[in-house]
């Protein structure tokens, strides 16, 4: 009779808890947790590796573009400062030849001003004395005219 409440204790409740089903089911929680474990050996872990290995060249590609842009832009700006440095250069010379250039025509203008003007002084200084002479000249020939008649005049 112990045999038969074992197999009416074991029918009535839940045939997880019955104990000699459990080899049969650690058989196979083996076998599922294999193939759980054989899939994701096999199968998932390499396709996440590719995409890793994928993302890690990508990101390394694009660092190495990155790089190449940063190199090219420090290369452009260098180049456009030593542009801009000889510009300035090349803008101060000419400013500084036009200053030179300016202060000669200045000083030969002065000059030319200063030599017309002296030449005019003298010139004006002839005339003035040419005209002086004439004009003494024509006093002395109006008063030899003048003289007699006016010597005639107070004399009558």
């Amino acid at each position: 009779m112990a045999t038969n409440n074992t197999a009416e204790a074991s029918s009535g409740g839940m045939p997880q808890l019955d104990f000699s089903t459990f080899p049969n089911q650690a058989f196979w929680l083996v076998v599922t947790l294999l193939c759980l474990f054989m899939m994701v050996r096999l199968l998932i872990i390499p396709r996440m590796d590719n995409i890793l290995a994928n993302r890690r060249k990508v990101i390394e590609e694009d660092l190495v573009g990155a790089e190449k842009f940063r190199d090219a832009a420090e290369e452009l700006r260098n180049a456009l400062t030593s542009e801009v440095d000889s510009a300035r250069t090349r803008s101060n010379e000419i400013l500084s030849k036009t200053k030179q250039k300016s202060k000669l025509n200045y000083k030969k203008g002065m000059a030319e001003a200063s030599e017309i003007t002296t030449k005019l002084l003298v010139d004006s200084d002839k005339l003035i004395g040419k005209m002086q002479k004439d004009a003494a000249q024509q006093v002395d020939q109006i008063s030899d005219e003048i003289v007699p008649e006016l010597i005639k005049k107070m004399s009558s």
